[in-house]
């Protein structure tokens, strides 16, 4: 299924050693990028239960469980980042500094205006919130989740991943002027299977917790803890900028390793992804299956080739673009111009259909994180039964 992947191992499992008389030199071979693969992606069925980050230029992939953690505290800049593919999202109480005080009962200083989605006339209807516990009724990721995009008011992360646009704002530098958040940790996983061609990714309410984040020198201090607590508990998280982000998950109390070496990965099958946007013209918390996005953090940039758009009118046959196929694009055809590195969202679900599975009209032209420039395409969706969450791609150095 792998091609020349057998004879690489061959190839690169030794290290040649030159020596002189009054030094040891040792020279190792560098390992060159895979040419050609066609891999299979672990997303685990139709429970979506992992994220997959791919390394193009060596094969390898890092699975991981997406419920393993709620908090991403980012290596390069002070933020931190809520865990998409759960549906995790975060609202700050401001002026309330004091987590041990903080309730459902707890009234907020000043009341908060919104919006929210009213799901039997899907028309926008204005929302006043002066507790927590009314606040958390629209916190959770959902159709109606609460918002206000005219001023700048969402409790979840930015969908292209800008880190000036989180829902856990600019980090506080004192444990007195960080103000407390609540957090919603999103949803279970199911373990009921779907029916054929379907999905059945997001299960029962993780519950709430509250915590404080603030700076001390270049480390992270998180206090945390469920929601109706009196006590917390801190923890000191250290940027390890070999990574975009250090994750930990809030329900088991400790850090995760997420993400690989942000050198080592490209693209990530993050399965699962959620995001407050807009919805047909209405803003809802929106939640996608099947869903990839791409290592802007360090650099990756993709952009698509389609060949073939719709014809005009409802049963014409599509309509030929021009551009190459996904076998005659060459090196010679690539437009940098084109690569797109700061929507980590570009690649998306875009790339399937929910009836018919893998677009044919499309493919990705991918600059990778050591400068390679990769072409690939979706190749499945579903496996030989008809279940979903069983993904391919075929990719090819240009």
């Amino acid at each position: 299924m792998k091609k020349n992947i057998l004879l690489q191992l061959f190839c690169l499992s030794f290290v040649v050693f030159s020596c002189s008389s009054d030094d040891d030199n040792v020279s190792v071979i560098e390992i060159p990028a895979v040419e050609s693969a066609v891999l299979d992606i672990e997303s685990g069925g139709s429970n979506e239960p992992n994220q997959v980050y791919i390394d193009l230029s060596t094969e390898k992939t890092t699975v991981v469980r997406r419920d393993s953690w709620e908090l991403g505290f980012i290596s390069t800049e002070n933020r931190v980042v809520l865990n998409s593919s759960i549906l995790v999202s975060a609202v700050k109480l401001d002026g309330i500094n004091d987590i041990d005080a903080v309730s459902e009962d707890t009234s907020l200083v000043t009341p908060m205006n919104l919006k929210s989605l009213n799901l039997a006339t899907f028309q926008s209807v204005d929302v006043s919130v002066t507790t927590v516990e009314e606040l958390l009724v629209g916190l959770p990721i959902g159709y109606s989740m609460y918002g206000d995009p005219e001023n700048n008011i969402s409790f979840t992360d930015s969908s292209i991943g800008d880190l000036d646009d989180t829902a856990i704002g600019d980090i506080a530098n004192s444990e007195t002027d960080a103000e407390v958040y609540v957090v919603s940790l999103g949803s279970e996983i199911p373990n009921d299977p779907a029916e054929p061609g379907s999905v059945n990714h997001t299960g029962d309410h993780r519950g709430f917790y509250k915590i404080k984040v603030f700076m001390d020198n270049n480390d992270y201090v998180l206090q945390y803890a469920p929601l109706g607590e009196n006590s917390h508990s801190q923890v000191v998280i250290n940027k390890n900028e070999t990574y975009n982000f250090t994750g930990f998950s809030l329900a088991n109390g400790t850090e995760v390793d997420v993400e690989p070496n942000k050198g080592n990965w490209d693209i990530n099958y993050t399965s699962v992804y959620s995001y407050y946007g807009s919805m047909g013209g209405m803003n809802a918390g929106l939640t996608y299956s099947d869903y990839v996005v791409h290592n802007t953090l360090n650099g990756v940039g993709v952009y698509m080739v389609l060949t073939e758009e719709p014809g005009e009118g409802e049963d014409a046959d599509p309509v030929a673009t021009g551009a190459p196929s996904y076998e005659d694009f060459t090196l010679d055809d690539i437009n940098e111009n084109k690569l797109v590195f700061n929507d980590r969202a570009l690649i998306a679900s875009g790339w399937r259909s929910t009836s018919n599975g893998a677009k044919s009209d499309r493919y990705y032209i991918i600059k990778d994180t050591d400068g390679n420039f990769y072409k690939l395409k979706f190749t499945a969706l579903l496996n030989e039964q008809g279940e979903r969450g069983y993904p391919q791609i075929v990719y090819d150095l240009l």
